[in-house]
């Protein structure tokens, strides 16, 4: 998809405020939630702690009554027994029981009932109340049995108290507060008091407990939503302010923790109504205290804070997209005029007549006076469309110049290749046959071969390599073929040739231009193969017959021809046999390098040459040129290759 450059502006413009407007909004957003999230927390922290203090003071003070009564009553059974003790003890043994019958009229209608039970603990005077007390197993409050009580104990004058629970009405057991009180010598008194009325005290102390943390409660400040509560154990609401909320919602384990003494807080998100609670227990009354608030309480004021975050990032969005309207409309503008510049340049002929006038009428009406950006862009294209139009000129009259060199080349390559043979003009002789090949890196290379017949009825064979390129090795190169020639028609032989054309050469050479040769006399009766080589690469002989090794001419005649006057050459021969052929070659295939910088080398031709012990001339040619072009795959051609073959026949 492609956009204009208005489009990537506004784009950008949107992306960047959205960018930085997302993550702040985002940033306030969580910030605002975890501060209200805290806030409430601390809030709750402070309020059920508050609520646990008072419970605990007004639990303190009912605590205090009860112990209070207790006491009392304690006071006015030890009074009673130390009364009857005394009396007991002042009168004569007939009159004790009469006594005793007497006492206890008087405190029943107090409520208190009176016993009495010999040494032996034997009941002397006792009733229905007195019998439950002293039943087989009872046990007071704090696990002590109730017989071993009876025991004389003339050491503990002021009696002995227990806390007993006996059947009431119904399912209900009563509290009474129990006295011994020993009489010596006679045995021991037992008065109770029943504790109901205590009971009943308690109860009435809790419903005024209630009321007064209900008034603590109605006098606290509690956010938007949020309520407190005081639950008991099996669900009732006892007090609170705000919305009532039950334990329901609050997991079992949570209560089981909170139960074991641990305040704990927490979030019923999964619930249809999700709330943030706090959870304490009064273990004295079983109770819990619990603050609970709705999530969407706490996270309203974020979220409506966040959409109108949200609105304002909307609002400065739009008004910065219609700032950059007005202001790519004065950008756009200019850039249009130069595409359009632009592609008048692409549909001028700048080789033209209308010459390098042209550019002015391109670069009239551009902003170049402008000083900003557009009008730097503006100033180059100027500069460039002027700059053009003069390289295009000189480009044309530069090809011009290089077209007629070209043609030039191209006549010369034609020379060159004319004055050579060609490739299958190798003459026809008995037990005879040659093909060549050339092909130069450049236009006009500067390696040669020949064959051609001599006066005497042998085969020429010559090959060589010039050691520069281009024009100037292509006449180095022609002078040699023409030297080779008429010295070979003299009737010399090829070391005389040899050096003839060295002297030849050598006698006129300010550049000092030199050319490897190679000069071979084949006769194809005998096999005979006199030759004179002038530091050429060694040709190859290869027999038809798989057992006989591929073998090198090494022998070398001398230096470089053309270098130097005065120098010897050698004459040297070999025989080929009959089916055999000599494959002559220029450091144009041996030196052929791939993308590696690796050669071809003389052991990729031998390997070559194996493959085609009974190929014809020519087909040994294409076969080692098909073998360089693989070994150099993609790198480039760096010198002339030339190739020679002739083979003795068979027959």
């Amino acid at each position: 998809m492609n956009f204009s450059l208005r489009s990537k502006l506004f784009l950008l413009v949107g992306c960047a405020i959205s960018l930085a407007a997302v993550p702040i909004i985002l940033f306030s957003r969580a910030s605002l939630l975890e501060s209200a999230m805290q806030r409430e927390r601390e809030s709750f922290v402070n309020t059920v702690m508050l609520v646990e203090d008072s419970l605990s003071v007004r639990y303190l003070h009912l605590l205090t009554s009860e112990v209070e009564s207790v006491l009392e009553s304690k006071r006015n059974l030890r009074q009673y027994g130390a009364m009857i003790r005394d009396m007991l003890l002042s009168e004569h043994e007939e009159e004790v029981l009469q006594s005793l019958a007497q006492w206890r009229k008087v405190l029943v209608s107090g409520g208190v009932y009176l016993a009495f039970y010999d040494k032996e603990g034997n009941e002397v005077l006792a009733g229905d109340i007195a019998k439950l007390i002293m039943e087989e197993g009872r046990q007071d409050f704090k696990g002590q049995s109730i017989h071993s009580m009876l025991e004389h104990r003339e050491s503990l004058s002021d009696g002995q108290f227990a806390m007993v629970r006996l059947p009431g009405p119904g399912d209900q057991e009563v509290p009474v507060l129990v006295c011994f009180m020993p009489v010596k010598g006679l045995g021991t008194l037992l008065l109770s008091d029943p504790v109901a009325d205590t009971e009943q005290s308690r109860k009435l102390l809790e419903r005024r407990m209630v009321l007064g943390i209900q008034e603590r409660l109605d006098s606290l400040e509690l956010s938007r939503g949020a309520s407190i509560s005081i639950i008991s154990s099996d669900g009732r609401v006892l007090a609170g302010k705000g919305m009532s909320m039950s334990l329901a919602s609050i997991p079992e384990e949570v209560l089981a923790r909170v139960r074991k003494g641990a305040a704990l807080e927490g979030d019923t998100e999964g619930a249809e109504e999700p709330v943030l609670y706090r959870l304490a227990y009064f273990k004295a009354m079983d109770w819990y205290v619990g603050a609970f608030i709705p999530l969407e309480a706490i996270t309203g004021p974020a979220e409506a804070l966040a959409r109108h975050l949200f609105g304002v990032a909307a609002g400065l969005l739009v008004l910065s997209l219609l700032v950059m309207l007005v202001l790519t409309m004065r950008i756009i503008a200019p850039l249009r005029l130069l595409t359009r510049r632009a592609g008048e340049i692409a549909r001028e002929d700048f080789s033209s007549e209308r010459g390098v006038g042209f550019s002015e009428d391109i670069v009239e009406g551009l902003p170049v006076e402008r000083t900003d950006e557009v009008g730097q862009l503006a100033g180059a294209f100027a500069h460039m469309v002027k700059a053009l139009d003069e390289n295009i000129h000189r480009l044309v009259d530069t090809l011009a110049v290089r077209q007629r060199m070209q043609g030039e080349l191209n006549a010369a390559r034609d020379i060159q290749m004319g004055i050579l043979p060609p490739p299958d003009g190798a003459p026809k002789s008995l037990g005879y046959s040659a093909a060549a090949f050339l092909e130069p890196a450049k236009e006009v290379g500067g390696d040669l071969y020949d064959f051609f017949t001599v006066p005497d009825g042998r085969q020429a064979v010559v090959i060589g390599d010039v050691s520069d390129k281009g024009v100037s090795a292509a006449l180095f190169m022609s002078m040699t073929v023409t030297l080779v020639r008429y010295a070979l028609a003299e009737g010399l032989s090829c070391s005389e040739a040899m050096l003839r054309i060295n002297e030849r050469l050598a006698e006129n050479n300010p550049s000092c231009m030199f050319v490897t040769l190679f000069i071979g006399l084949f006769d194809p009766a005998s096999g005979r193969l006199d030759y004179a080589s002038g530091a050429h690469c060694p040709p190859f002989v290869v027999n038809p017959d798989p057992s006989v090794p591929v073998r090198m001419l090494t022998e070398t005649s001398g230096p470089l021809v053309g270098a130097m006057q005065g120098m010897d050459y050698e004459a040297c021969s070999a025989e080929l046999a009959p089916g055999e052929y000599c494959l002559l070659y220029t450091d144009g295939v041996s030196e052929a390098m791939n993308e590696k910088l690796e050669l071809f080398g003389e052991e990729r031709i031998a390997a070559t040459l194996e493959t085609l012990r009974s190929a014809s001339p020519d087909e040994v040619l294409h076969g080692v040129l098909a073998a360089v072009k693989a070994h150099r795959g993609t790198a480039a051609q760096s010198d002339d290759i030339t190739m020679l073959c002739f083979r003795r026949s068979a027959e």
